[in-house]
């Protein structure tokens, strides 16, 4: 009994904190874990942002150079004050000669005329007043981009053109003009160093894509794909880039993470897009590793509340043997004194205390009982005990002592009954022994007063008469 109780104890103490711990580091996990995962997010999210930003800082710095090349070739021109054919060809060729990768480089006059580098021949016909490029520049009055566009040159190229008007004080008299082949943004674009498989992407001012790791969205002659027919889940962050990340499946079924950026110096919008994988591996990870954090502290708390628990109910160790021999009654089992000054310590204490003080009593009572069963009614009480002990020795005291009373009374009137028959030997005269008789019957009435109190099984004899009526019967 004693083994299953302990059993059942530190079974139960330790399922209850064991619970409970499993409770807290769960809960603590999953707070971690939501915690965490809102933090990797968000430096996900600031990571992607900068590397967006920064990638558009790049491609800002690419138009910048190709502005700087426009306004540089439009202050010397205008410098020079002059729109001679063979100044603006030389000053062309010269830059011509430094930026190879340039696709065309020229100026248009209000005039109408229109000077390239390199010998290319403008086509017939065009009036480049009227080309898109020029009315751009001419409007805003400062350098600017375009969006992609058809060469008037050359039908089979798309190219993007930087330009910058050109003054003869305040009046505009004409606008020198860089094109770039959209096929060099997107190599341009596709040579910034992304990865974990990130990439980025350029979008025009009509939402037109300029430059894209997939090559079928890329503007050709005879097409232009929208961003918002094949990435519909980026329009908001194009109409307002930098505002928020937002999720969507690519153009191979992969899900990413899209983050925008506006350049400065054009409408244009770069945009890169990161695998959503990447931030769940990140994710799992941390929750691999904090279930099996999880796991080692459940089992090394296990082991060690078991040792605790164990440790705990020491004293009930000690306890259980004895009671269960108190249980058969016998006390000659002694309980030892422990120093541990917890409540179970000071329970092993008590009991301890308890055992040897009953002993000391049973011990006691029975010297008394026995010295009486001997006939010593003279053996000293029993000491006063604590509580309601003490009526225990109240009683045994006074059994002792109506005995002895009783015994006294008895062996009083024995003597007396011993004198009276020698009295009634030695007279004949009815009237001494009438009251020799009286005496007796006065003794023994006094004796069964004091003894009427007691409840005894001794079967009384029958009357005499009964007896005598018994014998007349049978005769």
């Amino acid at each position: 009994m004693g083994a299953s109780a302990k059993q059942s104890i530190i079974t139960k103490v330790g399922m209850r904190v064991i619970v409970a711990l499993l409770a807290t580091i769960i809960a603590l996990s999953t707070v971690n874990l939501i915690y965490m995962s809102r933090r990797m997010r968000d430096e996900i999210n600031s990571e992607l942002d900068l590397v967006t930003i920064l990638s558009a800082g790049r491609v800002d710095t690419w138009s910048n150079e190709l502005q700087g090349i426009t306004l540089d070739i439009a202050d010397t021109i205008t410098a020079l004050n002059t729109l001679d054919e063979g100044t603006i060809k030389n000053i062309l060729n010269q830059y011509a000669v430094h930026h190879g990768n340039l696709f065309f480089i020229y100026v248009a006059t209000e005039d109408g005329n229109m000077y390239m580098a390199r010998g290319v021949q403008y086509a017939q016909g065009v009036d480049p007043r009227e080309r898109m490029w020029y009315k751009q520049v001419k409007s805003a009055g400062h350098s600017i981009i375009t969006d992609p566009y058809m060469s008037a040159t050359r039908n089979d190229v798309m190219l993007a053109t930087a330009a910058t008007p050109i003054y003869f004080g305040t009046k505009m008299v004409g606008a020198v003009g860089v094109d770039a082949d959209v096929a060099t943004i997107n190599e341009y674009v596709s040579s910034m160093n992304f990865k974990d498989g990130a990439y980025g992407f350029i979008i025009d001012s009509q939402g037109n894509i300029l430059a894209h790791k997939n090559e079928e969205y890329m503007p050709t002659v005879e097409k232009f794909t929208n961003v918002r027919d094949v990435m519909p889940e980026l329009a908001d962050i194009i109409q307002k880039p930098g505002s928020k990340v937002v999720q969507g499946t690519d153009y191979s079924g992969t899900d990413m993470l899209y983050s925008t950026a506006r350049l400065e110096n054009s409408k244009w919008t770069v945009g890169v897009a990161y695998p959503k994988r990447n931030l769940m591996k990140l994710i799992d990870r941390g929750i691999r590793i904090s279930i099996a954090m999880a796991f080692i502290c459940i089992l090394f708390a296990t082991i060690d509340i078991n040792r605790a628990v164990r440790k705990i109910l020491r004293p009930i160790e000690k306890i259980n043997p004895v009671m269960d021999m108190i249980m058969k009654g016998d006390f000659s089992e002694v309980i030892e004194l422990t120093n541990q000054e917890d409540e179970l310590g000071l329970l092993q204490q008590k009991m301890a205390i308890i055992n040897k003080k009953l002993g000391e009593i049973i011990d006691e009572q029975k010297y008394v009982l026995g010295e009486m069963e001997r006939g010593n009614l003279v053996v000293e009480d029993i000491e006063p005990l604590p509580g309601e002990l003490n009526e225990i020795s109240k009683s045994v005291n006074s059994i002792k002592e109506t005995f002895n009373d009783i015994i006294s009374d008895i062996q009083f009137s024995a003597i007396n009954l011993q004198s009276f028959a020698m009295g009634v030997n030695e007279t004949s005269d009815i009237e001494e022994m009438k009251m020799v008789f009286e005496e007796l019957s006065a003794e023994a009435n006094a004796l069964m007063e004091k003894t009427s109190r007691f409840i005894t099984v001794t079967t009384m004899p029958k009357d005499p008469l009964d007896e005598v009526a018994d014998y007349s019967e049978d005769e």
